[in-house]
């Protein structure tokens, strides 16, 4: 269900006349001071422009109520608003803009507004009027605050209170926990205490922002639905960063750069709301958060549903709770739920100083943002200790485990981890200085190493047995006839092996199954130019239920209806080296099925060196050493870790190599002598190049 409803409400028309007083004013303006007379004549215009205003809406809101007391469908009470506001002598005529289903913008001598059928028509039966409260959500503990440097959270909630009855306590739980995790307050502005003036003044002084609430897009700009215009202006209406929709109102980031009053302390501002990052919209609203002092801002592309947000929110979250950042959190909840609301059309984007707002951002993003909610202590602080949260890890095929990296003291920052596995065709890495991510990539064993660097030497490490189990049948069904590969499927709804007689294949396993999605995983290590290709076919709801195929968290394929001629193939080409992540998922929404339901797979094959338990091999005869290139930097005949702090210690400007030792160094074969080649030295040392 999507973040808008339908409902009835009974609209109050009032209509201000001060025309008199206006009149009253003009007429003493010959016997009062200049300046006086020009406020006055000011306040008089200002005031003139509200009667238009108020007029056009009284206009609008009789025809709203005349075509619902008559029980006309939508589509013809937005008609005969249309027409009304059309021929309103304050309604600008050439103003009407962004028609859809819903409704339209328009403006009355300049000011912005807009007509929305189902805004305007949600449930306001048995309002509570909650009303803004601050209260202090913090379990005890004093958190040093890193890109955000205040513990202070805010919940804004303008259809809190019953206005739509659609809301659930979700943000509400999760705003909590973030100010428990970070020791500081919540405030939540909710129902008609959540106004535009209110919203700007409570910005200051927060960590962390969410948007819990309706949201519409223009060709201006991505607003924020409230449910009430008060302490709007009408220059707030002319500069376009407010709009007036009868006695709501929208506003987007600009009203919040332009009425926020004092500085902001680098908060990630969360839109739970439809649109919010529409392409129509241009970016406008994140750029302005961005331009007004926010670290970052997250927002859908389309109308997102309450459902699909909801699991977005709280994997989301939970990375971040946990000391993660933006990236990581954005590319986990993609790991988990796919780059597209699993029930909807909305994708999830993120605008900060390294993301801009995306030329489509209705497809997959790579996301850079390190902002952290928690960070690192400016002060220099030494690493007298630590421990891992596991030593072990079971494992199956495409499944993958975080494995935390406890320091002594707990703010430590002067050191380096560098992470590697004894067997990428078994296990993958991917770490920093809090944690490390496995990710299981085939069938066996494989030992995962932290090498901790302190001042460009060793100063320990760190070992995790990792232990990985594939799927027998569905390697079988799935590999071309010789091929080696691994394959992981989703735990609910997995693809399982099918036999039709012609041949062995593996299929989805959520037919008939609605909001639901079944996914196949294969991780390989791949250089560039090789290649991975699959045969495939999909029967399915033709633009309801997708076939998407994802390279790195990329839709590279996708497919709906049913595939001609049947089975097709699939290659994709490795652009560089790197370690490729493959998804093949088939989503189905919340309507019918048609065809076969589902998607099969079948023949995967990978042209480079296809993962498989070594064989024994003989002893190979000893070569004579190798002179360049292979990492001996300081000559003693050995690759060592010392070597490995050598190239470090170069790469980090600490010390000068001779040419002859920078030819050793360079075992990449580059021209330089850099992280990636200590990296490579680290890994021959420990027998694993």
């Amino acid at each position: 269900m999507c973040k808008l409803t339908i409902q009835e409400n009974t609209k109050h028309m009032k209509t201000r006349r001060i025309m008199a007083v206006v009149l009253a004013a003009l007429m003493m303006l010959s016997i009062i001071p200049v300046a006086f007379a020009e406020e006055i004549s000011s306040i008089s215009a200002d005031a003139a422009l509200s009667v238009r205003m108020d007029d056009a809406w009284a206009a609008i809101e009789l025809a709203e109520a005349e075509a619902l007391a008559d029980n006309l469908p939508a589509s013809d009470v937005i008609n005969a608003v249309y027409t009304a506001a059309l021929n309103n002598e304050n309604v600008d005529a050439d103003s009407f803009s962004d028609f859809t289903a819903d409704g339209f913008f328009f403006t009355v001598n300049g000011m912005h507004c807009a007509y929305n059928y189902r805004l305007r028509n949600k449930i306001e039966a048995n309002v509570t009027e909650e009303g803004s409260v601050t209260f202090n959500a913090s379990n005890g503990k004093v958190v040093e605050m890193r890109d955000a440097t205040s513990p202070n959270v805010l919940l804004v909630g303008p259809y809190y209170g019953g206005y739509d009855p659609t809301f659930t306590d979700q943000y509400r739980r999760e705003a909590t926990s973030i100010a428990e995790a970070t020791g500081g307050t919540l405030t939540i502005l909710a129902g008609h205490d959540a106004t535009g003036p209110a919203i700007a003044a409570a910005f200051p002084d927060k960590g962390a922002v969410i948007y819990d609430s309706h949201g519409i897009a223009s060709g201006t700009s991505s607003y924020l639905c409230l449910t009430t215009n008060q302490g709007i202006t009408n220059e707030d209406y002319a500069n376009g960063w407010a709009v007036r929709s009868g006695n709501e109102a929208f506003i987007d980031g600009r009203y919040v750069e332009n009425h926020i009053t004092s500085a902001l302390d680098n908060p990630f501002v969360w839109m739970a709301i439809c649109e919010g990052m529409k392409l129509s919209g241009r970016g406008t609203t994140g750029a302005a958060l961005l331009r007004a002092g926010c670290g970052a801002v997250y927002g859908y592309s389309q109308s997102v549903t309450f459902v699909g947000d909801y699991k977005f929110e709280e994997t989301f979250w939970n990375v971040i709770k946990e000391e993660g950042t933006i990236a990581e959190a954005y590319a986990t909840m993609v790991d988990v739920w796919g780059p597209v609301d699993p029930y909807g059309d909305a994708w999830p984007i993120v605008m900060s100083p390294v993301d801009d707002f995306p030329a489509n951002p209705d497809q997959a993003q790579t996301v850079y943002c390190d902002w952290t909610l928690f960070g690192e202590s400016e002060e220099p602080i030494a690493l007298k200790g630590y421990t891992l949260s596991a030593n072990e890890a079971n494992i199956a095929v495409g499944e993958t485990v975080t494995v935390k990296f406890n320091r002594e003291p707990e703010d430590a920052n002067l050191y380096d981890i560098i992470w590697t596995s004894s067997d990428e065709n078994v296990a993958v890495v991917d770490g920093n200085k809090r944690k490390v991510k496995i990710t299981g990539s085939g069938s066996g064993t494989a030992t995962v190493t932290g090498t901790v660097m302190v001042n460009g030497s060793v100063y320990g490490t760190a070992v995790i047995a990792v232990s990985v189990t594939g799927d027998e049948s569905l390697a079988a069904a799935l590999n071309v006839e010789g091929g080696n590969l691994w394959f992981g499927t989703s735990t609910e709804y997995p693809f399982t092996a099918v036999d039709d007689g012609t041949r062995v294949f593996a299929r989805s396993g959520n037919k008939r199954v609605v909001n639901s999605k079944s996914q196949l995983m294969l991780t390989i290590a791949m250089q560039s130019g090789d290649t991975m290709a699959f045969d495939y076919i999909c029967s399915s709801q033709t633009d309801r239920d997708f076939f998407n195929f994802y390279v790195n968290r990329q839709v590279e394929l996708r497919k709906s209806g049913v595939t001609e001629p049947d089975w097709q193939r699939y290659t994709f080409t490795a652009p560089e080296d790197g370690v490729y992540y493959f998804v093949w998922e088939y989503t189905k929404d919340s309507g019918g099925s048609q065809g076969e339901d589902c998607v099969c797979v079948d023949n995967v094959a990978f042209t480079g060196t296809t993962p498989s338990t070594p064989e024994p091999t003989p002893e190979p005869t000893p070569e004579p050493p190798v002179e360049e290139h292979d990492g001996d930097i300081n000559g003693d005949g050995n690759t060592n870790t010392a070597d490995a702090v050598f190239a470090m210690r170069y790469a980090l400007g600490l010390i000068e190599l001779t040419e002859t030792q920078l030819i050793h160094g360079d075992v990449n074969e580059d021209g330089v002598v850099n992280i990636v080649d200590a990296i490579g030295i680290m890994r021959i040392a420990m027998g694993l190049n």
